[in-house]
């Protein structure tokens, strides 16, 4: 298919495409495009009874477009919006959640919150995952393009920490000293500490003393390494924890445990959180998909009690550690599936005033939705990276007398499309 055509955008979606119709009516989406714009498409393919389609020219620039800040795929490599301005993205994005919450979930919010900008636009990821992929009889490692397997060998990425530039840059120049891998994940600290995970293909992986050594010295950064193969694990060299600070407490997150991209605006959304939640100081709350303790322990200062579900277990060992170092003890943690682990606090007859829940991109399930609400809680706080998961949440909640009251869009990833909040509704009745 290589029909071209005029279109004018609409608006970007979900996602950041921009919205156009052909002649006939058919939709169509385009991506790298701006609303008001006149382009010149090709269109590539069908999806879903619409068209998408590849940008072939502006015709009319909007004035929010800008140039790209940063040169060719191995330096923007991940940074989806580079032809839009900073103000306009900030708008775009919480454009795009609320037109979603409304469209999806049939909702809006009674305050929203202006977005949060990010203080730094550039250089922010402190978590990276690099495919590894042989050619030429060299590991090579860099990112997937989108859309394919096709490998690209990223240098001086824009959106990633210097620390993991440097990393990356000297692991190449090491990479001959390893076994065959399939994935590089290198984790930095706000204060330039890195960590890095090796995962092997084969069926083991032998401690890479060599490697670490000559990597600390080119870096002296890095503090450890962790090797695993066929996901488990099979040495670790140095130290695997890396430190972090969120509202005065300390957390410490070790091989590869989750932890925000973008730390200043985590710090932005632990304290939207604190807000929301309201506490007066007797509560108990759920901290729901906890991982390490990040909103968990700051809510624990202020609450009555606070009990966190995590599926990963090495994350709630963190976040047992992490309580035990910030001197908290009326914070309880537990490693299980969400559904299960929140059933043995329904047979201890346990009542919740406030829920956080933190799910990953795609959503809760209806049985912990379920779950969430024989705690009979008075507010729910829910932290989402997917305005379309999130939309399909609250909707339900909406249907047992909850509102959505505060909205608050985060900018945790500028430059690219995604969208971070914090919602909060409130039960009614």
């Amino acid at each position: 298919m290589n029909e071209q055509a005029t279109v004018r955008i609409e608006k970007l979606v979900h996602g950041g495409e921009g919205l156009a119709h052909l002649d006939d009516g058919r939709a169509v989406f385009v991506s790298g495009v701006l609303p008001g714009e006149l382009v010149r498409i090709e269109l590539r393919g069908k999806r879903k009874g619409s068209f998408v389609a590849r940008l072939s020219k502006v015709l009319e620039p909007s004035a929010d477009r800008v140039a790209p800040p940063c040169g060719g795929e191995k330096q923007c490599t991940g940074a989806t919006w580079t032809h839009i301005a900073y103000p306009a993205q900030l708008r775009l994005k919480q454009e795009i959640l609320l037109e979603t919450l409304q469209r999806t979930g049939g909702m809006s919010p009674r305050r929203l919150q202006p977005i949060i900008p990010s203080p730094h636009q550039d250089h922010y990821r402190l978590r990276t995952q690099f495919n590894v992929r042989m050619k030429d009889g060299v590991q090579r490692l860099g990112f997937f393009r989108q859309g394919s397997y096709d490998l690209v060998e990223v240098e001086d990425s824009f959106l990633i920490h210097p620390v993991i530039n440097r990393t990356l840059a000297e692991v190449r120049k090491l990479v001959g000293l390893l076994p065959p891998l399939e994935e590089v994940h290198i984790n930095a600290s706000p204060a330039g500490d890195v960590h890095l995970l090796l995962f092997g293909t084969g069926a083991s992986f032998p401690p890479a003393r060599e490697f670490f050594e000559k990597l600390r010295q080119a870096v002296p950064g890095v503090i450890g390494v962790t090797g695993f193969a066929g996901r488990k694990k099979s040495f670790s060299l140095g130290e695997s924890r890396l430190v972090l600070e969120v509202e005065g407490l300390t957390l410490h997150a070790t091989e590869g445990n989750f932890f925000q991209v973008n730390w200043e605006q985590n710090r932005a959304m632990v304290r939207t959180v604190l807000d929301f939640a309201g506490l007066a100081g007797g509560e108990t709350v759920l901290d729901l998909y906890c991982g390490i303790g990040n909103f968990a322990l700051p809510l624990a200062r202020k609450a009555g009690r606070v009990f966190g579900i995590e599926s990963g277990f090495s994350a709630i060992e963190n976040a047992k550690a992490n309580a035990k170092l910030n001197n908290i003890a009326n914070a309880e943690f537990f490693a299980d599936d969400l559904q299960r682990g929140l059933k043995p606090l329904l047979e201890r007859k346990l009542r919740a005033e406030v829920v956080v829940l933190d799910p990953p991109r795609a959503g809760a399930t209806l049985k912990t939705l379920e779950r969430i609400l024989a705690f009979v809680p008075r507010k729910i706080v829910y932290v989402s990276c997917n305005p379309a998961t999130l939309a399909r949440d609250l909707k339900f909640f909406h249907l047992f007398d909850f509102r959505l009251d505060r909205l608050q869009p985060v900018d945790m990833f500028p430059w690219t499309y995604h969208i971070e909040c914090v919602a909060e509704m409130v039960r009614e009745g």
